[in-house]
């Protein structure tokens, strides 16, 4: 009776799922590429709640180290119905120390689902691998000799959408495991390291996303058509500078929203101001005007009177001047050299 397989799961780094999605984002046509890295076992030993003995939890783990892409330029692996083509396959430059774990798709569709090509190159990649691998390992006669038991082999699929405005993306990623036939495609739990929590025992037995074998240096300089994930010192180095860059820049993003409201407060002190001036010069004008409006009524009502005083002054005047003169007659009298009488 044959023990199941364990459970599966994927680890991927942050920085290389990341460096993934921007590479699908600004491809100009789908993009598929082959999922590089290795695959651990994990051994736990775990006390039953019903008894006092100790149960061993064997987990797999698929570590995604790298994705080997498929440029437009380059010969595919596989045909129109999905076979495999091994002679393309074997040309490809993949680095020695990864392993291909599956075959990776991006497009853009408003559908997160596999469609039948890509679940038959993927189940013909993991028949292709099996037998590349039982070539390999040489026969040995003796039956309690350890076997090399097939690793497995998953698909990933990356799409993208859009919404109504068109003002967002929304990036959807699954890795499947591939089981015994193109229908058999079981979705797989998928864990970013460094940017979950994990229990005290994961960071004693923590599994690298650096391929074995690397140095520090020659891991950060990767092949062209190979997305790398880079070393943990390198990474750690990485986000103590991104960090301090970002507390930075927000200092400086802080310091200078503290000047522009400091210049709005001055702004708007002066704006007061100056509606203050203006209110009370609209004050005084209004004032000035009513005192101007009450002086000109009360020179009209005195103008009148003045002008009746000054035309009686000026007849009576008139009158004194021009009264007429009675001319004087002469009258004799009766003898010579009488004076005459004046008779005004």
């Amino acid at each position: 009776m044959s023990t199941p397989p364990p459970p599966l799961r994927v680890q991927i780094n942050g920085i290389l799922l990341s460096t993934l999605l921007f590479e699908c984002a600004n491809a100009r046509v789908d993009y598929e590429g082959l999922v590089l890295g290795a695959v651990v076992s994990k051994t736990r030993s775990v006390v039953d709640d019903a008894s006092d003995t100790r149960i061993k939890i064997v987990s797999a783990t698929m570590v995604v180290q790298g994705v080997y892409k498929l440029e437009p330029n380059l010969p595919r692996f596989y045909g129109r119905s999905g076979q495999i083509n091994e002679q393309v396959l074997e040309q490809y430059n993949i680095p020695p120390n990864l392993s291909i774990l599956g075959y990776l798709k991006y497009r853009r569709a408003d559908t997160h689902q596999l469609s039948l090509r890509d679940k038959a190159v993927a189940f013909n990649l993991k028949t292709y691998l099996e037998r590349k691998l039982a070539r390999q390992s040489p026969a040995s006669s003796n039956p309690f000799a350890p076997r090399n038991e097939p690793s497995p082999v998953c698909m990933a699929l990356l799409t993208s959408k859009t919404n109504e405005n068109r003002s967002t993306h929304d990036y959807n990623y699954t890795f499947w495991s591939i089981g015994g036939d193109e229908s058999s495609f079981k979705a797989l739990p998928v864990d970013i390291s460094n940017m979950i929590e994990s229990p005290q025992e994961d960071y004693q037995s923590f599994q690298s996303n650096l391929a074995s074998g690397v140095s520090r240096h020659s891991a950060s300089i990767g092949m062209n058509t190979t997305i790398r994930s880079v070393p943990t010192t390198i990474l750690v180095d990485g986000h103590e500078a991104m960090f301090k860059e970002s507390h930075e820049a927000t200092k400086s993003l802080a310091k200078s929203v503290l000047v522009s409201e400091k210049a709005v407060k001055d702004a708007m002190r002066e704006i007061e101001m100056l509606k203050e001036q203006l209110e009370n010069a609209k004050v005084a004008a209004l004032k000035q005007s009513q005192r101007l409006k009450q002086d000109n009524d009360a020179g009209v009502e005195n103008r009148p009177e003045r002008t009746h005083h000054q035309r009686q002054h000026h007849h009576h005047h008139h009158a004194q001047h021009t009264r007429p003169r009675v001319q004087a007659s002469h009258s004799f009298a009766s003898g010579a050299g009488s004076p005459p009488d004046l008779l005004y």
